[in-house]
């Protein structure tokens, strides 16, 4: 009976211990992932704002809103100054990714690039212009969430 007992209880501990191992992998990058979420992390509605340079233009400087509604796309609006000419009203589409550890990129209709990082929580952006010529940055603060 001991021995039935010992072979009985061998074998569930090799099961446990493969199903530990299994499961694992998954949950150690779970846990490196600040945001799991990851397009779903940035969604609602942000204040923006953004300032910087054109190169061979002048000064830049944009107020306004983006939506962004968790899957992957946004809608902005927003008045820019470039150089001390207004332009108001403008409105642009996007894409964009998340990626796990909160950085992602975004590609606007009217042929910008930018490059940013979103707080776990999804209630902040910090962005980076990358297209050449431009040395403009900025930050989104989320106004109204989309999940609540």
């Amino acid at each position: 009976m001991t021995r039935l007992l010992k072979l009985l209880l061998n074998r569930n501990l090799l099961t446990v211990a493969a199903f530990a191992g299994v499961l694992a992998p998954q949950a150690l990058r779970a846990a490196d992932e600040l945001c799991p979420r990851e397009n779903a992390t940035f969604h609602g509605t942000y204040v923006l704002s953004g300032t910087g340079t054109r190169v061979g233009v002048g000064p830049i400087a944009a107020v306004g809103e983006i939506t962004s509604d968790g899957k992957g796309n946004t809608m902005a609006t927003y008045t820019a100054s470039v150089n001390g000419t207004i332009h108001k009203g403008v409105t642009v589409t996007g894409i964009y990714t998340v990626d796990g550890d909160c950085t992602g990129s975004l590609a606007e209709s009217d042929g910008s690039h930018y490059d940013f990082v979103v707080t776990p929580d999804g209630s902040k952006v910090s962005w980076i212009r990358t297209d050449t010529g431009f040395a403009t940055s900025g930050t989104e603060v989320r106004l109204r969430n989309l999940f609540d």
